[in-house]
């Protein structure tokens, strides 16, 4: 892993126990997908960084140049050809002290052969500014997804203070209804998703009728089709929503997932 600058051993790093990021969830993170040993849209990802750093008012500890060296590093230090990167940034110690960065790799998430959803009752996201940061406080995210494995599901569908349908834990949801392609708006609470900002190119590109609105339970449930977009699972079509059969995956997710693939090889690199 990469830890502020140097390359080591992920056994030999440690933190201190004052850290804001271990104390208090004081950060924020981007994961990229690595394609080919290469991130896709690597500066969507830093220019996401640097507003939710903004809007936490986090100082960050090291430039862009410096953490694309660093991720490129991890990256062909431990062989990654197809996986994810992680780029986590939280605040020093006190208002006055520099904050730290680290870097880190792993494997593509298991998908299940049926994925399927569940709406998570313990928990609502709340809109506003700092539902479009990327944070590592990720409590009612850790809630909602140990009630939806609690279920069978494979993730658990997040509803804002008012129950409109946001994004699941970590992924941002798609529905196709009557021939369009929906997706909450990020004024509902939806994180704007690098896959997703993709997804929502790709259906420009194939004339499929496409806008970001509020969605209902009722409408989610009722949908021709459903898949989650995200950089670890890409374009999943999704089997159910809390016991509602879809077809997985519909004639709409296939294409968004051909094109996607195809996207994806053309804008991975450094």
């Amino acid at each position: 892993m990469w830890l502020d600058g140097a390359l080591i051993p992920e056994d030999d790093a440690r933190i201190s126990p004052q850290n804001r990021g271990f104390l208090y969830g004081d950060g924020c993170f981007e994961t990229v997908r690595i394609h080919g040993g290469a991130p896709f849209r690597l500066d969507a990802h830093f220019e996401r960084l640097r507003d939710g750093l903004e809007v936490l008012r986090i100082e960050p500890p090291w430039s862009v140049e410096d953490l694309r060296q660093g991720a490129r590093k991890v990256v062909e230090t431990n062989g990654v050809v197809e996986g994810l990167v992680r780029m986590t940034v939280v605040a020093g110690e006190r208002s006055t002290t520099r904050g730290m960065a680290t870097i880190t790799t792993r494997a593509l998430p298991e998908i299940p052969p049926q994925p399927a959803l569940h709406v998570a009752a313990a928990v609502r996201r709340l809109s506003g500014p700092l539902s479009q940061v990327k944070s590592i406080s990720r409590a009612a995210e850790s809630v909602a997804l140990r009630e939806a494995e609690a279920e069978g599901a494979f993730d658990a569908v997040l509803l804002n203070e008012r129950g409109r349908v946001v994004e699941t834990t970590a992924r941002n949801v798609f529905l196709v209804s009557g021939g369009a392609l929906l997706t909450p708006a990020t004024y509902e609470g939806a994180l704007p998703g690098i896959t997703r900002s993709a997804i929502l190119e790709i259906a420009v590109g194939a004339k499929i009728r496409a806008r970001e609105t509020s969605v209902s339970l009722d409408r989610l449930r009722g949908a021709d089709e459903v898949f989650l977009s995200g950089s670890g699972v890409g374009v999943l079509g999704i089997a159910s929503v809390d016991g509602h059969r879809l077809d997985a995956p519909g004639p709409v997710t296939q294409k968004i997932q051909d094109d996607y693939a195809t996207l994806l090889g053309l804008d991975s690199k450094w």
